[in-house]
């Protein structure tokens, strides 16, 4: 019976896991995407796997034992029901593959932009709209408020900070 299964691996051993599985004649598919962080107050962008210590792998189990690949440097363990590895349908497997390799170029980023409208949760500032600036540091943002007519420039945490369309992430 060939398959696709859902395979648990060890903290950041994706890798590693995938690596030593096709070794041993298993297909192994570990999706991945760019990913936008702030890193010492700057922006960096990093490719980073979709599912932490997940992959997804596809084997015949009359082939390859499911103690083999439990046993596999990086692999924790097969997830399973009972005594049998519990089976992945293959559309979904094609649908990551299909939006991973469209999405080849674009990022997921959390990160407000240069002049996009923002509302502050908390602070002396609660309840106010405010238009992005910059980043400052690793976890403040200066923004420009409105207050009396004016636009007063302010620093606030970026954990208090939310986009007013209630979208946390956004694919760029």
């Amino acid at each position: 019976m060939n398959g696709w299964f859902l395979v648990q691996t060890k903290p950041k051993q994706e890798d590693r896991a995938v690596e030593n599985l096709e070794l041993q004649g298993v297909n192994a598919f570990c999706p991945k995407v760019f990913v936008e962080k702030l890193s010492r107050g700057k922006r960096k962008v990093s490719k980073e796997v979709l599912f932490p210590n997940y992959l997804f792998v596809q084997f015949d189990q009359d082939n390859v034992s499911a103690l083999s690949v439990n046993y596999t440097r990086g692999v924790n363990r097969i997830i399973s029901f009972g005594n049998k590895p519990s089976a992945v349908p293959d559309e979904l497997i094609a649908q990551l593959k299909q939006r991973v390799d469209q999405n080849n170029d674009s990022m997921i980023t959390d990160l407000p932009e240069e002049g996009e409208q923002l509302q502050v949760l908390d602070g002396p500032f609660r309840g106010l709209n405010a238009i992005f600036s910059q980043i400052d540091g690793d976890s403040r943002a200066i923004v420009l408020i409105t207050i009396l007519s004016q636009k007063v420039k302010a620093v606030l945490p970026l954990a208090s900070l939310s986009r007013s369309d209630n979208s946390s992430v956004r694919m760029v």
